[in-house]
């Protein structure tokens, strides 16, 4: 009776073994698409800082009246979006 348990046992301690690795694996590609997410966001927003440099002030105005002319419904959301942030950005309490 006891080799059958300690059978069972050795049995259900390398199906958990198989489980975990499996989810490790997974946790571990969905990190590594994280960090290769965060990367790709963070060389865009270098382009668009080097890109306002280059233009100056003017040229961002441009592209943005440009923007607002082909997408004025995503202009819409994203000014609210800045609106509402930073309005709470003035009225948030100060520590």
């Amino acid at each position: 009776m006891e080799n059958i348990n300690a059978s069972e046992s050795e049995r259900f301690g390398k199906r958990a073994a198989e489980k975990i690795a499996g989810a490790a694996e997974a946790t571990g590609q969905k990190l590594d698409a994280a960090v290769d997410y965060v990367e790709i966001a963070k060389q865009i927003a270098k382009q668009t800082m080097n890109q306002v440099r280059e233009q100056g002030w003017k040229g961002m105005k441009g592209k943005i009246f440009e923007y607002t002319r082909k997408e004025p419904f995503n202009a819409l959301v994203i000014a609210a979006g800045a609106g509402v942030f930073f309005g709470w950005l003035a009225t948030r309490p100060r520590e």
